[in-house]
This record gives structure tokens, C-alpha cells and sequence, in this order.
């Protein structure tokens, strides 16, 4: 659970703030942004933001909202607001940078694919001969 200060900000200020934020990350490589986010988040906050991203990706991929909350261990009720914010169109710079080429999709589709498949059976001729 995130700890948020009571003292609301000027919204000018936030914007300015958000602003800065986004100019220190800008210049960085994946392995600075990395280091910074480690610095920045708890582990905690780390694996919420993840997640997040991972529902959104599941999503764009077409997964129902029964299997992500599972997959993911996550309350379905936070996949189903993730979800009606998405058919909202909220998160569509996410989607585009998720479809962007210079971003390497595949390699985060196959992470979670592993998850997706955690206990499956292979596919093929045999997928059911360890049950037998």
C-alpha cells in the first residue's frame, strides 16, 4: 500500500512536478531507469506497477478477465477496473507503445505466457500423459 501525504498539491504545481518527472526519466537508459525505479519504489510498489502493465498487455492480447486475475494473482475486481479504464481508451499510450517496433513485445508475451501455461500440461499428442 502506497503512503500518500494528506497535504493536497496545487495542481499547477503537480503538473509541474509530473513534468520534471518525466524529463529526468527521458534521458536514460533501460538499465538507469531500472536502477532509478529500484531506488524510487518499494519492491512492493515495483510488482504493483508490473502487474498493471501485464493486465493491459493480457488485455491488447485478447486474455478474458477470469484468466488474468488468476494468472497474475491478482483481485479480479483490480483486473475488471483496469478493464473498464482500457475500453475507456485511458490506457491508449500504453497500447501504442506496446505496439510500437521499438519495443520488444515478444519477449514480454513469452514471460507471460510461462505464467499463463504455470501447471498446464505440454501441448502435443501426450499433453495428457503425465496425468495418466
Amino acid at each position: 500500500m502506497t503512503n500518500v501525504s494528506k497535504n493536497i498539491l496545487d495542481s499547477k504545481v503537480e503538473d509541474k512536478l509530473r513534468k520534471q518527472f518525466s524529463k529526468f526519466f527521458s534521458d536514460q537508459i533501460p538499465s538507469e531507469i531500472e536502477n532509478l525505479f529500484s531506488d524510487l519504489l518499494t519492491q512492493s510498489e515495483r510488482i504493483m506497477l508490473i502487474k498493471r502493465l501485464a493486465v493491459i498487455v493480457l488485455l491488447i492480447e485478447g486474455q478474458s478477465t477470469y484468466s488474468i486475475p488468476k494468472t497474475l494473482q491478482m483481485s479480479i475486481s483490480t483486473v475488471r477496473d483496469i478493464k473498464s479504464k482500457y475500453n475507456l481508451g485511458k490506457y491508449d499510450f500504453l497500447v501504442a507503445r506496446y505496439k510500437d517496433k521499438k519495443f520488444d513485445a515478444m519477449a514480454l508475451l513469452n514471460i507471460l505466457e510461462v505464467l499463463l501455461n504455470a501447471g498446464m500440461p505440454s501441448l502435443g499428442k501426450d499433453r495428457w500423459k503425465t496425468l495418466r
